[in-house]
């Protein structure tokens, strides 16, 4: 019964393959010594004679092809990863009040906030005062969420390094800051309670 069943794997291979035992057909070659004509050359999008080459502002598209994507009103741009890049930024100098200090170890925490959302933080580990400082829509946390003002900002001083506020953390914000902006000052000036 063993010497039955053998020839069955090889029809099975055998009709998988289609039945056939001829060889595949040959490929193509050029003729020994024979020169490529002229008018066989590759395409290519930097040969000015090329019809590939990119496609104007008012180019049309064949049917059914996805619309290009329009230019963000705002300036707006994305980055790798699906992050908003503003086209705007806001640029200033973080002070400390007098009466507060920062030790070794604690962290600086710059946040634009809309609202009640957050639209970009930016940590800064053992933060000098005055502190020059620059937010935009790099700082974003979440993609696709444009950098627009009016915005609030808050320089937040953790004394435990964690993100979310604590009692002892030091503060100070700024409300209606318009993006772009520059020479934005703000003084951290009040203890959390």
């Amino acid at each position: 019964m063993s010497q039955t069943l053998r020839p069955l794997p090889l029809l099975l291979v055998l009709a998988a393959c289609g039945g056939s035992s001829a060889p595949p057909p040959p490929v193509a070659a050029g003729t020994p010594g024979a020169q490529a004509s002229s008018d066989l050359r590759p395409a290519s999008s930097r040969d000015a004679s090329s019809p590939a080459g990119p496609l104007g502002a008012n180019a049309t598209m064949p049917p059914g092809h996805p619309t290009v994507a329009q230019p963000d009103p705002h300036g707006n741009r994305a980055a790798p990863g699906g992050a908003t890049i503003s086209a705007g930024s806001v640029t200033g100098t973080l002070t400390l009040a007098a009466k507060l200090s920062v030790g070794p170890n604690d962290v600086l925490y710059l946040i634009a906030k809309k609202g009640a959302s957050t639209l970009a933080v930016r940590r800064v580990d053992k933060p000098s005062f005055p502190f020059a400082f620059e937010i935009s829509g790099a700082d974003a946390m979440t993609a696709g969420i444009a950098f627009e003002g009016p915005l609030d900002l808050v320089a937040r001083v953790s004394r435990t390094g964690d993100a979310i506020p604590a009692k002892g953390d030091i503060e100070g914000t700024l409300k209606g800051v318009k993006v772009p902006a520059g020479g934005v000052k703000l003084t951290i000036d009040s203890v959390r309670q």
